[in-house]
């Protein structure tokens, strides 16, 4: 194994290990009307891992965050059904953003920043809405004893809940994602040489 390939290694653990810890604190509920919908900022060091080491490297922090959170601090029903939930939003997030960042466009960097971040908050809102849908919704109802039809409504649960939650927290995660990049960026070439 090389010293990069090495440093490439300890750099994904240690952003996994941070990433694992940010699962847990601080959560920060958005919407006050839906505060078990609570924001998390372990998509931070997959981000910085995204900006420093690539795409390959931020999905396996992702990946080992959330068996992480998994093994070592499982809250029953509630973390076999949403970190499954958030794993996939939070990798949709990534992905749009790759997609972007290879997009080649005239416009300022500040501009197509932003319009890459909406972006990305509404494919990760779009993956959010289908994912509740398909897996939480019912697994929630079946294995948590909380059916949210017959306790706030599918409707108001998923347009006043999670559409505007999901949004919310794509736009935070890029703006604090890019101020650690910013804050960071000296330690950038120590790291990757």
């Amino acid at each position: 194994m090389t010293r990069n390939t090495t440093k490439k290694l300890t750099l994904v653990a240690v952003f996994s290990a941070i990433s694992f810890a940010l699962t847990i604190f601080p959560q920060i509920a958005i919407i006050p009307s839906a505060s078990f919908l609570k924001i998390d900022f372990s998509i931070v060091p997959a981000f910085l891992a995204f900006s420093w080491l690539g795409l390959g490297s931020a999905v396996w922090v992702l990946v080992i965050r959330t068996l992480l959170k998994l093994i070592l601090f499982n809250e029953g029903a509630n973390t076999y059904i949403g970190m499954p939930v958030n794993l996939v939003i939070a990798l949709t997030f990534l992905l749009v953003l790759a997609v972007m960042v290879k997009v080649e466009v005239r416009w300022p960097k500040w501009l197509w920043q932003s319009v890459s971040a909406v972006i990305a908050s509404v494919a990760m809102t779009v993956v959010a809405y289908l994912a509740n849908i398909v897996w939480a919704i019912p697994l929630y109802a079946r294995f948590a004893n909380f059916d949210i039809a017959k306790f706030i409504g599918i409707k108001v649960y998923l347009w006043g809940m999670v559409v505007p939650f999901n949004l919310l927290e794509g736009l935070i995660w890029f703006i604090v994602s890019v101020m650690v990049v910013a804050i960071l960026a000296p330690f950038k070439k120590s790291f990757r040489s």
